[in-house]
């Protein structure tokens, strides 16, 4: 059975609750079991749902990696389910739909525009280089 010793790491400003650990032979993992409690509702998230209407995600995660189905998700001692790191943001979007919406948009405007930065991204930029009167002055 794979062990992480623990998911402590913040990968993603955004999102605090979405905790990731490293298994003994490198592999990343995050704790879906504590991002539901935290930003789900147990009564509908949860990992069953998520792994039966994303089979078609997970198994496109293990053909390109060459990840074997089991090590996609697992239980751990403390009784977490741990997934995959390269599910983690659309394990996000099954919680919060409308951060789905957000990534699907985030990446039109990449494809259109070549680049794009994070609303956290741009509003420190924002916050460094423009004085409060200057923001006031381009919005009004």
């Amino acid at each position: 059975m794979k062990e992480v010793s623990s998911c402590d790491e913040i990968r993603y400003r955004e999102f605090p609750n979405l905790r990731f650990g490293t298994c003994e032979d490198g592999t990343v993992y995050f704790d879906a079991t504590h991002f539901i409690n935290t930003e789900g509702d147990v009564r509908k998230h949860n990992v069953r749902d998520f792994d039966i209407g994303f089979h078609f995600w997970k198994k496109a995660i293990c053909d390109t990696y060459q990840i074997i189905p089991e090590d996609i998700i697992f239980l751990n001692k403390d009784g977490h389910f741990l997934v995959e790191e390269s599910l983690a943001l659309l394990f996000v979007a099954y919680v919060d739909p409308a951060f789905g919406v957000y990534m699907l948009e985030r990446v039109a405007e990449m494809l259109v525009r070549g680049i794009v930065i994070s609303d956290i991204t741009l509003l420190t930029l924002i916050r460094e280089r423009l004085t409060m009167d200057d923001i006031l002055q381009v919005i009004t």
